[in-house]
């Protein structure tokens, strides 16, 4: 992990040791907060302890003696004592389910806000279904992991320690027998978080692959149909379910191993049977038991403090009734944290570059020996590649499949940062210019057309908030969208569906084409963004496109033989590199693949071969 380009939700600190950590920088934005749950929760645990050490005396000095009155004040002082901890503890659960529930909401925009910031080679690798899951289901187990979680550890440590105290107090030999026995009973519950743990990662990460696939069927369901895939995605889906069902049945019996429930009925009996024994001893005016060949010695005992003694037992033993449940929710949220904190970590953020703002300027670009690859070790996409484009001109770029040209686009935009050379606008490298007035500044239109499931209004508008309608409809008619928008029974209100699927594909790119329209921006990047235009259609936008590009610098991606023959200078790329940069005229008489390409449409002229 960089530190100089991880973008830090909270103080750096939390990222550099592990989930548990981070998770606590979380929490300690909440130490107020959290610091009032535990003394609101100490005070129920004293409550509790307390209330047995009651029901003692009643039984050992009330009652024999008859005192009706006295048992009645002391009915009354467990009833206002029970109100009095029923009320601090809805208090202390309110606390803590704020600080749960405004913790998630944190985790979940910080996760969103670094996602959102991420190099683009991070979405070259991560799966979307992937990545909702973390935001949402792990998110949510955090949430639980956190309330209950945090009253539970306060109330397991400090009642533990408050019942121990007070057994204590009542009979020496009956917690000395509890002593030995019960650190068996907390090593099995820690062998069971243990062995619970990798099996909760396991778990969210299959449950992940399910929402994968489930997201990839239903974006892509008429691929699905068209390739009447159906059954076969079917039973992959069935199989990513059946491992889940593995997982969790994994995780029941791990549970069903669970034993330390019956390790403390079992130590309960005992120290029933044991106090039993000490009061025959007391009435026998004994002062030891007899144990394994050794005299024990043995405290004075009355049937209320055994009574008292067993009560307090008890208060440990309803943690455990729930344990299995608590170490479940507990061990799914740390999984979760540990998911997202590897996302948050692992993955180096897009720098924003200088402040340096990219106003006014006039749209010169200079590619300088630029090599780019997608991913480290990989053949580069583009290789020492170099050429200069003056303000207003226009660059048409040309070549095979996977020579590397939508990657000029995509470098320039600094959607991702090159490997060696350097990209300036107006004498200014990319990386040293804010990444929002880059952007501004620097327009394109894709080949593979994203549109969002909202009205066309909102498509046209996406770039620049507040735009009036009359900007939307004038951007709409350049692009040669704005009268089959108007045949729509709502018009600019359509909503057009998850991606534009209501849209053919060339009224997709129109729409594309005219959300950056909008945002006039000083160069443009167009990748093959005609190819779904019927002719006429095309040569309109051309016409209503001469006027837009005036003083515009444009890259224009493209084998249309008009847009060639107009553009002010051509590239040929051929696997990533430059192999001719030059006029139509200067590349039409001796460049034999650029030949190639007018050689089905037109008469060439005679090759000139280079002397």
């Amino acid at each position: 992990m960089s530190e100089d380009t991880v973008y830090y939700y909270l103080d750096r600190k939390y990222y550099q040791r592990s989930h548990w950590h981070w998770l606590f920088g979380h929490l300690m934005q909440y130490k107020g907060k959290i610091l009032l749950v535990s003394f609101l929760t100490l005070i129920t645990i004293a409550l509790q302890t307390y209330i047995p050490l009651i029901f003692g005396q009643a039984i050992d000095t009330v009652i024999p003696d008859g005192d009706l009155p006295g048992l009645q004040d002391l009915a009354i002082l467990v009833i206002i004592l029970g109100l009095i901890r029923a009320l601090i503890g809805y208090l202390a659960s309110i606390f803590n389910e704020q600080i749960s529930q405004e913790t998630e909401m944190n985790v979940r925009v910080e996760f969103f806000e670094n996602v959102s910031r991420k190099k683009m080679d991070f979405f070259n690798k991560a799966r979307v279904g992937d990545l909702m899951s973390q935001a949402t289901q792990d998110t949510q187990n955090l949430t639980f992991a956190i309330s209950p979680g945090i009253r539970s550890i306060i109330s397991a440590v400090f009642g533990i320690i408050a019942a121990a105290i007070a057994m204590l107090t009542l009979n020496v030999t009956l917690t000395a027998t509890f002593g030995l026995i019960f650190p068996f009973y907390i090593y099995f519950m820690y062998t069971y978080a243990k062995r619970l743990q990798p099996v909760s990662l396991d778990r969210q990460q299959r449950l992940a692959k399910i929402n994968t696939g489930l997201q990839e069927n239903l974006t892509g369901i008429r691929v699905v149909r068209t390739f009447s895939a159906q059954e076969r995605e079917a039973q992959q889906f069935e199989s990513q379910v059946r491992s889940y069902e593995d997982v969790l049945v994994e995780r029941g019996a791990i549970s069903a191993y669970y034993i330390p429930i019956l390790l403390l009925s079992l130590l309960t009996s005992l120290i029933f049977l044991l106090g039993v024994y000490i009061i025959e001893a007391n009435e026998q005016g004994l002062s030891s038991l007899p144990v394994l060949g050794l005299n024990i010695p043995i405290q004075p005992l009355s049937v209320g403090d055994l009574i008292a003694f067993l009560t307090l037992m008890g208060i440990l033993v309803f943690p455990t009734q729930i344990l299995r449940f608590l170490l479940d929710v507990i061990t799914l949220g740390f999984a979760g944290s540990s998911r997202i904190y590897t996302t948050l970590t692992t993955q180096s953020i897009l720098e924003k570059g200088a402040d340096l703002p990219l106003e006014n300027i006039k749209g010169d670009i200079t590619f300088t020996n630029v090599t780019f690859a997608y991913e480290e070790g990989a053949r580069p996409a583009v290789i020492d590649l170099s050429f200069d484009l003056k303000a207003g001109e226009t660059l048409a770029v040309i070549g095979p499949t996977g020579s590397g040209k939508t990657t000029i686009g995509k470098l320039l935009l600094r959607l991702y940062d090159i490997d060696e050379g350097s990209i300036s606008i107006d004498s200014l490298e990319v990386n040293q210019i804010e990444i929002n007035h880059l952007r501004s500044q620097v327009g394109m239109i894709e080949q593979d057309i994203m549109l969002f499931s909202a009205s066309i209004r909102a498509n046209i508008a996406y770039g620049v908030p507040n735009l009036t309608d009359e900007e939307i409809e004038a951007a709409a008619k350049a692009a040669q969208a704005h009268d089959f928008i108007m045949s729509f029974p709502d018009g600019y209100d359509t909503i057009i569906g998850e991606k534009g699927v209501t849209l053919s594909g060339g009224q997709r790119q129109r729409v594309a084409m005219a959300r950056t329209f909008v945002t006039n921006p000083k160069i443009l990047v167009m990748d093959d963004s005609t190819s779904a235009i019927d002719a006429q259609t095309e040569a309109k936008i051309s016409a209503a496109m001469e006027g837009l590009l005036k003083n515009r610098t444009t890259i224009i991606i493209t084998h249309r033989l008009a847009t060639l023959k107009n553009a002010d200078k051509i590239l040929f790329l051929r696997n990533g590199t430059a192999e001719k940069i030059g006029t139509h005229q200067e590349l039409i008489a001796p460049f034999e693949p650029y030949r190639q390409i007018f050689g089905a449409y037109q008469e060439l002229p005679p090759l000139e071969v280079d002397n």
